[in-house]
């Protein structure tokens, strides 16, 4: 005779451990991307939210990285002076152009593809933010983005990103989600 809550428990537990956690470790991630910018300025300030999206959807799919990038968009929005929601939208676009490049152009397994695609979501982010700056409050000099925000985005988060994903890995086979 079998006692207890049934076969179905360990995937219900499976997702409500990564529903619950997946806040906590975007959180944790914010608070590593505000301690590397106050330690090493614009060059030492990678996305590490960008990068737990897209580990999310490397590791668990589509889902759990758009529930990471509603929180990691949420976390940013705080602290933003765009209207509220701006980075939700943009860390949700990002979700979907990662799950895009993993489809097409992801190898599994591989450190450049995955710095391929950490370069192509970043690129996105920087050219969204800068056309939602432009439509928010005023024209936006393009040489001055791509030389003073973009190219220091891609750099740290580029070298970031292998260490991070990881890390990441390691605390989710820990955790076992």
């Amino acid at each position: 005779m079998r006692v207890g809550p049934g076969p179905r428990a360990g995937p219900i537990n499976y997702i409500m451990r990564q529903i619950i956690l997946i806040p906590v470790i975007c959180y944790l991630a914010l608070l590593l991307e505000f301690t590397l910018y106050n330690l090493f300025g614009r060059w030492g300030d990678p996305h590490v939210l960008l990068l737990v999206v897209i580990f999310f959807n490397l590791y668990s799919g589509i889902r759990f990285s758009i529930w990471a990038a509603l929180w990691a968009g949420a976390f940013k929005d705080c602290f933003s002076t765009m209207p509220f929601g701006t980075n939700i939208f943009v860390y949700v676009a990002c979700a979907y152009l990662s799950l895009a490049v993993r489809r097409y152009c992801y190898e599994r397994g591989s450190n450049i593809s995955r710095i391929w695609m950490v370069l192509c979501v970043v690129t996105a982010h920087t050219v969204i933010m800068g056309f939602l700056h432009k439509m928010t409050f005023e024209e936006v000099s393009w040489l001055d983005v791509w030389r003073g925000i973009w190219l220091p985005e891609v750099a740290a988060t580029a070298v970031v990103s292998v260490f991070v994903f990881d890390r990441l890995k390691a605390l989710a086979q820990k955790l076992k989600f």
